[in-house]
Order: C-alpha cells, then structure tokens, then sequence
C-alpha cells in the first residue's frame, strides 16, 4: 500500500492532487481542518460546498469535490479538497474509504488526509486517537484490496499528536 506517514499542516506538507476533510451538513464549518484551508486559500472552496449546500442540501456520506489550483489562487499544496459530508452516524472507515474512491475516480495520483474525528470532535463517535487511526487503517486495507492498486499515494498527515504519529509508523502497513 502506498501510504505515508508524516506530522505537519495538512495543507502544506506534502504536495498533492487533493486533501480530505470531513464536514458537517449544517454548514459550520470550524474545526482545525477547515481553518487550515482558508487561511491558506481563502472561501475558495467552502464556498462551493455552501453552493451545494444552498442548492440541494447535503446527506451522511456525500462527497463534494472542490477545486482549486495552487499554483494560480491559494498557497497551499494541494490543488482540491474532497470534502465528505459527516453527521457522525456511519463508521470513520466509511467516510475515509469514500474519499479514496472519490480520488481514484477522478484519476488524482496522491491525497492527503489528516486524523479525522479529532480535536473537538474527539469522543463523540471514536473515543481516541488510538481509534481513529484503527478506523481509518480499515478504510485503507479495503480501498487497496478491492482496487489492488498502487496508483494513488495516500499521505496521512498528524498535527500535533506525537501519539498517534508513533502509533501511525509502527503499524499502518501491518496486516
């Protein structure tokens, strides 16, 4: 599996086709993820999530795909996001596992996903971090399985947790 492990911002640690980030279907968008991406591009692409949002609402499990570029409006380096829509119901493998498929169908070669369902969300659906890594390796164990593909580089990018870093590196490729 084409999976690296790395600590850092999200939106610019490693250069990709997308990140991935849960949000909420309500609209409030302010978690850590979320402040990340607008201080390095801007409304660019929660905006076209409240198009979305304001045109047809949005449903547990929906992808949103927002593009951008990084080399012509934002900072970052990343060029879209594959927003997927959460109400905290259905297992974090699931929500992941969709974002992959999202990638690989739009033909994207790498993506960036930072630990999901953590900072203030943490413990109303996993109970730590130990978790959401678990949950997470799931949804890469299947993607890859099902796809037997190495042709999208997944990164999983930890922001201040030296816990779930360590715990990342010693056992994400393990069967």
């Amino acid at each position: 599996m084409p999976i690296y492990v790395s600590s850092g911002d999200v939106t610019k640690t490693v250069d990709v086709d997308a990140i991935s980030t849960l949000i909420n279907l309500e609209g409030d968008w302010f978690g850590g993820v979320d402040f990340a991406i607008r201080r390095v591009a801007g409304d660019q692409y929660h905006k076209q999530v409240e198009q979305v949002l304001e045109k047809q609402g949005l449903v547990d499990g929906q992808v949103v795909v927002a593009r951008g570029n990084r080399h012509h409006n934002q900072e970052g380096s990343f060029n879209n996001v594959i927003f997927v829509c959460d109400d905290l119901k259905q297992p974090l493998r699931n929500l992941v596992y969709v974002a992959l498929q999202k990638a690989r169908e739009l033909g994207y070669k790498s993506i960036a996903l930072p630990l999901m369902r953590t900072g203030v969300m943490l413990g109303k659906v996993e109970p730590d971090a130990h978790t959401v890594v678990v949950e997470m390796q799931k949804a890469f164990q299947k993607f890859f399985a099902e796809t037997g593909s190495s042709e999208l580089d997944v990164f999983v990018i930890v922001y201040k947790d030296t816990e779930a870093l360590t715990y990342l590196r010693e056992n994400l490729n393990k069967n």
